[in-house]
């Protein structure tokens, strides 16, 4: 029988987490297996996304409810191939969102 993990408990934080995100103008998707962190990608979708740092707060803000008892560390921002801005979000017992967030595009009109 294998450990189990945290992917029933990401899962269900993943549909409000997307509606933050698009709620800041970003298009939210989760790749990797789930077995360790729950790995997420935001990509700019409007012209009106927020900065990358006001997502990840909005993100982070959100978690706070479900960690309370263990705290919430936040460790980043690092910088990442393709100008990915990612942060680790620790929420407890082992369990990390894993955030990385595409730069939005600057206008040349």
């Amino acid at each position: 029988m294998k450990p189990p993990t945290f992917a029933p408990v990401y899962v269900s934080l993943f549909p409000h987490m997307a509606e933050i995100a698009n709620k800041h103008g970003y298009a939210l998707a989760a790749h990797g297996s789930l077995q360790r962190d729950l790995d997420l990608v935001a990509v700019p979708w409007t012209d009106e996304a927020t900065s990358a740092e006001t997502l990840m707060n909005s993100i982070a803000e959100y978690l706070k409810i479900f960690s309370d008892m263990f705290g919430l560390a936040i460790h980043g921002p690092t910088i990442k191939p393709h100008g990915r801005t990612a942060w680790l979000l620790a929420t407890g017992f082992g369990s990390a969102i894993d955030l990385s967030v595409m730069p939005r595009l600057v206008s040349n009109t």
